[in-house]
């Protein structure tokens, strides 16, 4: 009698580990889709990898099966702006149903509590975006009307709100699921073209907290492993910005610069301590720069007299231009280059990456502002002299 209830035991194990398949499925019904062509894709980290399609007809049954190690995701789509984003484990069986002309606004999964995520994270987003949209259609036609300067303040303070509120809707998202590539996709979410919902340095805590979980329960992931390189990358940003601010933040004493001036004269930055001096960056190349030139011609006349001083370190390559800038635009204060364009040395001390670019210094040669031109400049001076 044991011997007959174990091989019947046996035989019922066998049985079910057979029933249980070895690939994941997606299917499902599909209305007003008859003819469509509609595609699967693997949602890789530098590409989408069509994986397979079919056309639909009048019943709109569709099936896909496929096999993975990890969860990932995968898109169901009719056209690139016609689709849905999913997340698939090893064995899920996942049953699709919505309007194949409308498949983000209407479809429902069953099968994956992780795909279920994603779409209640965009349907929220689509209900934000929505009331931007609509907002940005009452600013548009409010335009020359009496009354648009208080309607635009109003229009304004509620866009603010309604993009805090999906900020805070995200956050809170993230925080409960963490451990979930639905959390990942959160952090990447958009209102706009390139207007993302979370800034990475800014909001790095919530790229930490996924990315922390994410690379120990799937460190196989690409998806898992991409966003690690991305954290490591934006905590390198922010420690290197964080010592350049140090190094030349406002207060910081300005690192010495010494180079000669078109007679061949060396001067110091540090030998005009005593006065406040605007430190800047330009070329006689640079377009943006020769704009600038006027005004701190006007500015220079004005305060020199007062303990003003220009110091001013060009990033041209070729002698001749720069000499003949400094007199075709009347620039009468302290010229000095090395000559080697981007690879000047100051340039690089103080970290240069566009130009025009400016530090005024105090009369201890610290930072007491950056990058001041036109109207900043004057005002900034005039707090100072007048």
């Amino acid at each position: 009698m044991k011997k007959v209830i174990i091989l019947i035991l046996v035989g019922f194990l066998i049985t079910s580990c057979q029933s249980q398949p070895d690939y994941f499925t997606v299917s499902g019904v599909l209305t007003n889709g008859s003819g469509e062509k509609i595609y699967f894709s693997e949602l890789q980290a530098n590409k989408i990898n069509i994986l397979d399609s079919l056309i639909l007809d009048s019943d709109g049954v569709f099936s896909f099966k496929g096999t993975t190690d990890v969860a990932k995701f995968y898109a169901l789509r009719t056209n690139p702006r016609n689709y849905i984003t999913l997340i698939i484990n090893p064995f899920d069986q996942i049953i699709i149903k919505g309007d194949a002309k409308n498949l983000g606004g209407t479809y429902t999964v069953q099968g994956s509590d992780e795909s279920n995520k994603i779409r209640l994270l965009r349907n929220r987003l689509t209900e934000s975006v929505n009331k931007l949209d609509e907002i940005g259609a009452e600013f548009s036609s409010s335009i020359g009307k009496p009354e648009f300067n208080k309607v635009k303040d109003s229009l304004s303070r509620l866009s603010l709100q309604i993009i805090e509120e999906h900020k805070d809707y995200t956050k809170q998202f993230i925080t409960k699921n963490r451990n979930s590539l639905a959390g990942l996709m959160a952090l990447y979410q958009q209102l706009g073209m390139r207007q993302y919902v979370l800034d990475s340095k800014q909001d790095i805590k919530y790229f930490e907290m996924v990315d922390s979980a994410l690379i120990k329960s799937m460190p196989k992931s690409e998806a898992a492993i991409a966003l690690h390189a991305q954290v490591q990358e934006i905590k390198r940003q922010l420690s290197s910005e964080f010592e350049l601010n140090n190094r030349l933040g406002i207060g910081a004493p300005a690192p010495e610069i010494a180079l000669p001036n078109p007679q061949g004269d060396t001067i110091l930055l540090s030998s005009l301590k005593g006065k406040y001096v605007l430190l800047d960056f330009w070329a006689s190349w640079c377009r943006p720069c020769r704009v600038e030139n006027p005004i701190l011609v006007k500015n220079y006349a004005k305060y020199r007299d007062k303990g003003f001083e220009i110091y001013q370190v060009s990033l041209d390559k070729s002698r001749s231009a720069w000499e003949s800038t400094i007199l075709s635009d009347s620039l009468n204060w302290i010229h000095v280059s090395d000559l080697q364009y981007w690879n000047s040395a100051p340039a690089k001390v103080y970290s240069v990456q566009g130009i025009p670019a400016n530090f005024l210094l105090d009369k201890n040669g610290r930072i007491i502002a950056k990058n001041l031109r036109g109207d900043a400049l004057e005002a900034k001076l005039s707090e100072l002299f007048d």
